[in-house]
């Protein structure tokens, strides 16, 4: 069964309920009642929940939105299959990027030199030690709008010397500020469960995409299946494993040498496009992998 989050409280519900000591649980759709006992396997990636237009108040509806999303979060993480593709606790862990660069550091993957701060003294400082060759990104990632027209996408974006004239602009927040590498291409690796498979990305061939591709729009930029050294293969067997994920999308880029260079590692990221632009069998594996949770 499919369940969208965006449709709860509308045309589908969620049942939880102990009665004496028995529990009762699962989800309605229309007419159908699903328990949950019932499910091997889940794909979840995000809860995403409608604004409830029936409360005026706007502090009242932050409250009723607020206790729909623990009420389904709740109903969901009740569920007891054999596999989840990913368990939502272990999509929350893995998004936290400073928690992602310690692992991949630890597990032996080549990632850039970086600093996680607010302090315009060791921004600047780093900018020097680094020639002026640094990059920035978020350090909690993009908040997703309700709409297409809400989203406010801030990109992995090169600093110039100019940026780090004001103290209070630089000390607003704290972000990511990384080395930047010269690279030949980025890397797309979509993990699923022991299965890989890698996605060259020539985004060097875009003056937009060359810091981050995705500027550039993935339509733009052609993209090829790659190969990856065993190595590299472990490696991201390991660190998706590490967060306890059976699906992650890993990126990576390339270095003119050939080597590779971690940056971060998305548990429930975008896959389809790897498939539509490169023909690579994803949705197969992901559909193998829940059936074979089955049997």
């Amino acid at each position: 069964m499919r369940f969208d989050t965006d449709c709860c409280y509308q045309n589908s519900s969620t049942v939880f309920a102990v009665d004496a000591g028995q529990l009762r649980g699962g989800f309605v759709i229309g007419s159908e009642e699903y328990r949950s006992d019932t499910f091997a396997a889940v794909f979840f990636r995000h809860i995403k929940m409608t604004v409830p237009t029936h409360v005026d108040d706007p502090d009242v509806r932050r409250l009723v939105e607020s206790e729909q999303s623990a009420a389904l979060e709740g109903s969901i993480l009740a569920l007891e299959p054999a596999l989840w593709v990913n368990h939502p606790h272990a999509n929350r862990l893995a998004r936290n990027k400073v928690l992602q660069l310690r692992i991949a550091t630890r597990l032996g993957f080549d990632v850039p030199d970086t600093v996680v701060t607010d302090d315009p003294a060791i921004i600047r400082q780093s900018f020097t030690k680094w020639d002026g060759r640094m990059v920035s990104k978020l350090v909690g990632g993009q908040l997703v709008g309700r709409t297409v027209e809400d989203q406010f996408v801030i990109h992995t974006t090169r600093i110039a010397s100019a940026d780090l004239d004001v103290d209070a602009s630089l000390a607003a927040a704290p972000a990511i500020y990384q080395q930047l590498i010269p690279k030949s291409c980025d890397v797309r690796v979509t993990v699923v469960g022991e299965k890989l498979f890698g996605c060259r990305i020539d985004s060097q061939d875009s003056t937009a995409g060359g810091v981050d591709w995705r500027a550039a729009g993935y339509r733009s930029l052609t993209h090829v299946p790659l190969e990856l050294p065993e190595r590299i293969r472990s490696l991201c067997c390991a660190i998706t494993r590490a967060f306890g994920l059976h699906m992650a999308g890993i990126d990576l880029i390339q270095r003119p040498d050939g080597s590779f260079v971690f940056l971060e590692i998305n548990a429930a990221g975008q896959w389809a496009w790897v498939e539509e632009m490169t023909g690579l069998p994803i949705a197969a594996a992901i559909a193998e992998q829940l059936i074979a949770a089955t049997e």
